[in-house]
């Protein structure tokens, strides 16, 4: 899935504003300095060499951006492992990015982002069966319990906030 091309979205590139559309923002326009004008695959690539960091930008982008960008996102968690380890240590790959999409639903967020629901909510389920597969493998480089209780939790907080939506 990670090669294959995005499906084609209506309307051109998110533009400053979307980002910003506040004007002003710090937070969104570090966001847009990193995405902004890029497609939905070379949003991709970028978003792939620092997953923990380039997930703040989806966090306060606007929410035209954050509709535009979400595929990034969401190819991310499918394709995805939970878990992952490096210099032997583990590493939760989702970790914050459960926090940062509920940010973008908030009471008054846009139609854009409102519609995105029913794509959220397989997402949550995906991060959680994977999460349960993993810590019932029992491997030792799963063990941190402070971690996975975080990250359920966080997730967990996501799908009772989209309730608010009706769409659960």
């Amino acid at each position: 899935m990670t090669g294959q091309p995005f499906r084609e979205v209506v309307g051109p590139l998110p533009g400053e504003r979307d980002f910003d559309p506040h004007e002003g923002d710090l937070d969104a326009q570090v966001a847009w300095r990193n995405f902004g004008g890029l497609t939905l695959g070379e949003a991709y690539e970028k978003f792939q060499e620092n997953p923990f960091v380039y997930q703040e930008d989806f966090m306060w982008m606007g929410g035209k951006a954050f509709a535009y960008y979400f595929p990034v996102l969401e190819r991310y968690v499918l394709v995805t492992p939970v878990w992952s380890e490096a210099a032997g240590s583990e590493w939760c790959q989702v970790y914050g990015l459960g926090a940062a999409i509920q940010v973008q639903f908030a009471e008054n967020c846009l139609p854009e982002v409102r519609l995105l629901v029913p794509r959220v909510l397989p997402l949550i389920a995906q991060v959680k069966e994977s999460f349960d597969a993993f810590v019932a493998s029992g491997h030792p480089y799963y063990s941190d319990p402070e971690m996975q209780q975080h990250v359920i939790r966080e997730w967990n907080e996501l799908e009772a906030h989209l309730q608010q939506f009706g769409e659960t």
